[in-house]
C-alpha cells in the first residue's frame, strides 16, 4: 500500500511540473526598420532593411508576406503580419496590422 502511494504522488508531481515553452515563428519586425519601408523602393531595398520574407512563394513572386507570431508561456499570443505587393520590382502598396507610421 505504501509503494502505491509514493507511486501515485511520484506521477502526480511529475505532471505538474510539465515546461511549456515560448514558441516564436517568422520574422521580428521592429517598428523604426517598418518606418523606413516607402512605395518605390525596390525589393533589393527591402530585404536589406527587413530581411527577405518569412514566407515565400513562387505563385506570388510580386507579393511579400512579413509573417510574425509569438506564443509564450504565460499571456496573450500575439501575429503581426505585413503583406507587400510589388509592381515592376518597386513596392505598389501595404497591407497588414503593422505599417510605416508618420513622423509628426
Amino acid at each position: 500500500m505504501k509503494k502505491l502511494f509514493c507511486l501515485s504522488l511520484l506521477i502526480a508531481l511529475s505532471t505538474a511540473c510539465v515546461y511549456t515553452p515560448a514558441i516564436q515563428q517568422g520574422n521580428i519586425l521592429q517598428q523604426e526598420e517598418v518606418n523606413k519601408i516607402e512605395p518605390g523602393m525596390t525589393k533589393e531595398q527591402i530585404a536589406f532593411i527587413l530581411g527577405k520574407p518569412a514566407l515565400d512563394t513562387n505563385l506570388e513572386e510580386n507579393t511579400w508576406y512579413y509573417l510574425y507570431y509569438l506564443k509564450p508561456t504565460s499571456g496573450d499570443t500575439r501575429s503581426k503580419r505585413l503583406i507587400l505587393h510589388f509592381v515592376d520590382n518597386k513596392l505598389e502598396r501595404m497591407e497588414g496590422t503593422i505599417k510605416p507610421e508618420k513622423e509628426s
